[in-house]
């Protein structure tokens, strides 16, 4: 049973569901999985910490489908340790201002319902960054699933042609404004009309991220990554985010911008 209100945790979805992880340890272990699979012996150097406690966290951690393991082929004695779930929401500080923004600007368009109706996706983010979750991870995969719904029709002939019907077709649900920064590498600007917090517009780059990912990967057959991320200006309105190709299979991606959660 909880003692209080949780300050610090993340969600995970497993097959089994929505898991909560609060403990420190585990976190930092599922941070540590995030980049490659580990031994134990490698976490247990990575994190600074006694076998024997990691053990301990990794047992719960399996029970709970958060990760998985296999036997190493070079020792049939040591166990890999693989991240199989996938971060859907974070905790955050709650924000009043966030609900004062909603308030606010509900307030100018309420008598309009067609302006509200286009408004609800930052009233939602908005929202949950008033509660103190923060869900990029969640409206990242959402983006991708609305690009996977498309089933490859923005691939172009090229990779020009495919970034350029991705933006038209962004364009024209009219949530925000889409400009191509550069190609090489792949570098997006996102801009909304409506002042957010930095969380709130995270959240909302987020989506236009994983819809470019995903339709990156339809159209090249490779998976694509967010290698860095910013949100600036002084309504914290605009998010720019740059995405490259994954390595392939068994390379080990290093963490290029701390930004990037």
């Amino acid at each position: 049973m909880n003692d209080g209100p949780l300050t610090e945790f993340e969600l995970y979805y497993t097959k089994k569901g929505l898991v909560q992880v609060s403990n420190d340890v585990r976190r930092a272990i599922l941070t540590a999985l995030k980049d490659r699979d580990m031994t134990l012996t490698e976490l247990a150097r990575f994190m600074g910490k006694a076998q024997s406690t990691l053990s301990v966290h990794l047992e719960k951690m399996l029970a709970d489908d958060l990760i998985a393991c296999r036997e190493d082929p070079s020792d049939s004695r040591r166990k890999i340790f693989s991240l199989v779930a996938v971060r859907f929401a974070y905790s955050k500080p709650p924000s009043e201002e966030s609900m004062g923004m909603i308030l606010g600007s509900i307030s100018k368009v309420v008598d309009d319902p067609v302006k509200v109706r286009d408004a609800m996706i930052r009233y939602m983010f908005l929202g949950l960054d008033s509660l103190g979750l923060c869900v990029e991870p969640m409206s990242t995969i959402l983006g991708a699933l609305h690009a996977m719904a498309l089933n490859g029709s923005l691939s172009g002939e090229t990779f020009e042609d495919t970034v350029s019907n991705a933006r038209d077709y962004y364009a024209r649900m009219g949530i925000g404004e889409v400009s191509i920064y550069s190609l090489t590498p792949l570098t997006v600007v996102f801009k909304d009309e409506m002042t957010l917090t930095e969380d709130s517009a995270k959240a909302l780059g987020g989506y236009v991220a994983g819809f470019m990912m995903k339709v990156l990967e339809d159209a090249t057959d490779k998976s694509y990554h967010m290698i860095h991320s910013e949100v600036y200006g002084t309504g914290y309105n605009y998010f720019k985010f740059t995405l490259e190709p994954l390595p392939p299979h068994g390379t080990v991606a290093e963490p290029k911008d701390k930004n990037v959660q």
